[in-house]
This record gives structure tokens, C-alpha cells and sequence, in this order.
């Protein structure tokens, strides 16, 4: 009778050990590891800034530098997300996903523009005017577009048709005073996915 009740004891042991193993690792509704997407993020972005966060979407746009930054798109072509390769991926977006449905996993972060990002800018572009003109690139039908951006990154920061350096520098600053006066803060805030890993789903 013991040994029966000391094989019937580790026989039910053994049940809820593989029991509780199996609910830790099946598939979880835990909101830190729900898939988000792109709308759902970018509407209330403070919630979420500084964790570790996964979201789904379209690669609409891989940058030509390398792979380096996807661009993952919401519900308009006016939204989406940057999500950058470096430095917790450690290797760049394969040019392969440009089109395909990604889920990207990563921390969010917010980048800030305010008059010293400004200054910093107009400071790199008359440098990169300046080298125009010492190697002769820099004419009046091709002026240098330092800082001009890319088609997707101007979209995603809502310059989608300004491509002048000027163009942008003046609404940053139109942007920033409204805030300003708005909410008390001197900056812009733009949201990207620090990417740490990324899966190809099936279409």
C-alpha cells in the first residue's frame, strides 16, 4: 500500500510539473509579446517607448545604405515605421524582405528634432556643399542635397513633398513652434524599432 501511494504520489508530481512546463511555453496572450501593428504603436507610442515590443506589417522601403533601416507600413501610405538593423540585430535587413510581411521584434525609441538637431544639420549640409564645390559636383542644375532624405524617411517625419534642404529645415522649425505653444515642448518626436530579430511570415 505505501509503495502504491508513493507511485501514485510521484505519478501526479510528475503531471503537474509537465503541466505547468507546458503553459509557460505555449502560445502566450502575455501583451509584451501580442503582436502590434504600425497604427496601433504610433497611436499612443509613449505606452510603449523603451520596451521590447513586436510588430507586423509590409516592408514597403529598405534603404539603399546597406539595409540598414526597413520601413514597415501602416494602414496609409503615410505611416509606418522605421525599424533599424543596428546595433541590436547586428546585420542588415536582407533585400529580400522589401515587400513581404514582416514581424520585427526590437525596443522603440524616440528620436527628437529640436533647434540644436537644426543647427547640427545646416552644419553637415554647408560642409557637404562645401566639398561640392572643392571637387566641382556642386552646380546650379545639381545642388547638394545633404540632409534632403530619402523619399520613405520624408514620409515617415511628414515632409513627403519637400525635397529642398530648406524646405525641410523650415518645417521643422513651423512644427517645433507649434508644439511649442501646444504642449510646452520644444522638439518633434519620431518613433523607430531598435530591431533586434525579424521573421518572414507566410503570405
Amino acid at each position: 500500500m505505501k509503495k502504491t501511494s508513493i507511485f501514485t504520489l510521484l505519478a501526479f508530481v510528475c503531471m503537474i510539473m509537465i503541466s505547468c512546463g507546458g503553459s509557460s511555453n505555449g502560445s502566450s496572450t502575455d501583451n509584451s509579446t501580442a503582436a502590434l501593428n504600425v497604427d496601433e504603436v504610433l497611436a499612443n507610442p509613449d505606452n510603449y517607448l523603451g520596451d521590447t515590443i513586436v510588430i507586423e506589417g509590409v516592408c514597403s522601403h529598405l534603404c539603399a545604405h546597406g539595409g540598414k533601416k526597413a520601413f514597415i507600413a501602416g494602414s496609409a501610405d503615410s505611416i509606418m515605421l522605421r525599424c533599424e538593423a543596428f546595433p541590436l540585430m547586428g546585420e542588415p535587413f536582407p533585400k529580400s524582405v522589401v515587400r513581404r510581411p514582416l514581424q520585427v521584434k526590437g525596443i522603440l525609441r524616440e528620436e527628437r528634432v529640436d533647434e540644436n538637431t537644426i543647427q547640427e544639420m545646416i552644419r553637415r549640409n554647408e560642409e557637404a556643399q562645401a566639398a561640392a564645390n572643392v571637387n566641382g559636383e556642386l552646380t546650379d542644375a545639381a545642388p547638394a542635397k545633404a540632409e534632403s532624405g530619402c523619399a520613405t524617411e520624408r514620409t515617415a517625419k511628414g515632409q513627403r513633398n519637400l525635397t529642398t534642404f530648406e524646405e525641410r529645415i523650415n518645417d521643422f522649425r513651423t512644427k517645433i513652434a507649434a508644439r511649442q505653444e501646444k504642449e510646452g515642448k520644444p522638439y518633434l518626436s519620431y518613433y523607430f524599432l531598435e530591431a533586434s530579430s525579424y521573421e518572414v511570415l507566410p503570405e
